[in-house]
């Protein structure tokens, strides 16, 4: 069998005044502390890589989303990647899981933070709401587009920002179902991130948990987390089914039974699970073990021999 994988982005020369956000993030903690070059490192593959200005990551975005219909300023870009418009809205890119100084290496969010804040803070992007109301914080649910670092504006082409946050290894794929449409793309660009140890996936935060390391997946409780690994049975309650990796208490995938025909709409059969490699991704709950309540078939992907995912959803 060969395995071929998306290219979602093709890398690009990197800018000078990228590399002086690099340098400014994380040059005095490398001075301060040698055990920090690592992320040093991190940070200059992720300029030498990011492909802000990759037509083939627009591409591939065009065949989910729909073209902006408004245009706005961003005005700056805080903490929490919240998008400060210049008319005084907040907005958010949907179905994103971006980094957060408290969770990992700081060093991994304020890269991707000032790398973003350069690129996009003071221009003018293509805004496309994803949700016709905004969230409970009052946030717009959103697709930004916005022009390549150093070029004059939208007149140059846009590219979208999700899919280069992705293919620069600054952001994972978070379920969500305004971005659902737009799975299969982001996951691909996601993958190749990974694959290339872009970013934040030099950060072992970041990383993809194997379904045996009970440890680790225990201090990951409640956070959003990447789990890969076989599954030896598939059980069946009076409300869910429980899809287990092995060990009693181990990590075990909870699926509700209201939602096993979205999975069988989506190609997807419960019960085929068992035996197949799989990588699923959601929030930790180690109340009665590690387990990871799945909704939505997305969420599961199954792996080919060669490492590469096979179309979300999809069974033998």
């Amino acid at each position: 069998m060969i395995c071929k994988r998306l290219r979602v982005g093709r890398a690009g020369p990197a800018d000078s005044a990228s590399n002086t956000i690099i340098r400014a993030a994380h040059l005095r903690a490398v001075l301060r502390d040698p055990q920090r070059r690592r992320i040093f490192v991190l940070a200059l593959v992720l300029v030498a890589s990011a492909p802000l200005a990759s037509e083939a990551s627009l591409a591939a975005e065009a065949f989910c989303a729909d073209p902006p219909e408004s245009r706005a300023r961003i005005a700056a870009i805080s903490d929490r990647f919240e998008f400060e418009l210049a008319d005084g809205r907040q907005a958010r890119l949907a179905g994103l899981d971006l980094p957060d100084s408290s969770h990992g290496d700081p060093a991994s969010a304020a890269a991707a933070q000032r790398y973003a804040a350069r690129w996009l803070v003071g221009r003018e992007v293509g805004l496309h709401a994803l949700s016709a109301k905004p969230d409970r914080w009052n946030r717009l649910i959103v697709e930004l587009y916005a022009a390549p670092i150093g070029s004059a504006g939208a007149a140059t082409g846009e590219t979208s920002v999700s899919m280069a946050l992705l293919a620069a290894g600054l952001a994972r794929v978070w379920p969500e179902a305004e971005a659902r449409a737009c799975a299969s793309t982001r996951l691909a660009a996601e993958a190749e991130a990974r694959n290339k140890r872009l970013g934040l996936w030099l950060d072992p935060y970041y990383a993809v948990v194997d379904a045996a390391d009970l440890d680790k997946l225990r201090e990951r409780d409640g956070q959003f987390t990447l789990v890969e690994g076989t599954p030896s049975r598939v059980g069946e309650g009076r409300s869910r089914y429980f899809i287990d990796f092995g060990l009693r208490r181990g990590f075990t995938i909870v699926i509700p039974k209201r939602r096993a025909k979205v999975f069988e709409r989506a190609g997807m059969t419960i019960s085929a699970l068992a035996g197949a490699r799989v990588r699923v991704r959601g929030a930790l709950d180690d109340r009665f073990g590690p387990r990871m309540t799945i909704l939505e078939p997305e969420d599961i992907e199954r792996i080919e021999a060669c490492g590469s995912a096979k179309g979300v959803g999809k069974t033998p």
